[in-house]
């Protein structure tokens, strides 16, 4: 049994499914208040459901009783509730988790993590790293995911480029290149290290199969849009001030993800071969917005 926690967002999700094409048994651990037409599909996949709150313990030392294996993907940074914070959910809310799924004797524990390291400060990237640590220290077999930058957030129209206005945001001056990897590989990925001797006790980095700089992903887009985008650039000393001058939670977290990225941070690494994936490629990206 399979337990993924953050299973109606669109990663968890595709996890589930993936499992269960497997022929997985997958629990779904899913909150009171979550979409019941996310709820509806996870039930048509053939998920046992368990509601749960990872700020509470309790139900989560029944959601993993039994579970051999538990993944989680669970972050405030898309879908936060009343109560959610980066601290206590991102945190520890996957920290709690964490313990219960040692209670529970479970063999595996996978998460879907960041790597922080050049990252600027802030709080999803302290608690990235606080439950990086308390994992590696839980006496639990573990595998850390650090994918690159998802191409879903950071090539789409909210941070990068509206192909319909054909404008595009580059962050900061420098060459950097960047692994951009899609949520499908990610749960891929994820799938094949459970039960996988190459992911155990193991943290790792990955991204895509070609690292560019952002106006060489942009020149993708412009190919398969076949028009040129208009293209503002962020300068790197105006990321550092807002980050600096950030005065709440996810505000800083932002502004630090914004700056990690001018300055190459999270860029990703080749896939390891014991994971044998096609991956996507920014081009193909671009094309699949273009069909839609």
């Amino acid at each position: 049994m399979v337990l993924v926690a953050g299973s109606t967002g669109v990663l968890g999700f595709e996890i589930c499914r993936r499992l269960r094409e497997r022929g997985q048994s997958v629990r779904a651990l899913t909150r009171a208040s979550s979409a019941p037409e996310r709820v509806g599909a996870l039930r048509a996949l053939g998920c046992e459901l368990v509601t749960g709150d990872l700020k509470d313990r309790g139900s989560l030392d029944r959601a993993c009783a039994g579970a051999d294996v538990i993944i989680s993907t669970v972050s405030a940074i898309g879908t936060a509730k009343e109560g959610d914070s980066f601290s206590a959910t991102d945190g520890a809310g996957n920290i709690n988790l964490v313990d219960a799924a040692v209670a529970a004797r479970a063999r595996q524990f996978i998460f879907i993590s960041f790597d922080p390291n050049g990252m600027p400060d802030a709080p999803l990237v302290a608690a990235k790293r606080d439950v990086d640590e308390h994992l590696t220290r839980s006496g639990l077999a573990y595998t850390i995911l650090h994918p690159a930058l998802f191409m879903q957030s950071w090539l789409g129209p909210r941070l990068f480029a509206d192909t319909v206005a054909g404008r595009a945001t580059v962050y900061g001056g420098r060459d950097v290149r960047i692994r951009y990897v899609a949520v499908t590989d990610v749960a891929e990925v994820a799938v094949q290290c459970v039960d996988n001797p190459a992911a155990r006790n193991a943290v790792i980095p990955f991204g895509g199969p070609e690292a560019l700089t952002q106006r060489e992903a942009l020149t993708r887009f412009e190919e398969a849009f076949a028009k040129p985008f208009t293209v503002t650039e962020v300068p790197e000393d105006v990321l550092e001030a807002r980050w600096a001058g950030a005065t709440d939670p996810f505000s800083r977290s932002f502004a630090a993800l914004m700056l990690g990225v001018a300055r190459g941070a999270a860029a990703g690494r080749e896939l390891p071969a014991e994971f044998p994936i096609r991956m996507t490629t920014v081009r193909e990206f671009a094309d699949g917005l273009r069909g839609r």
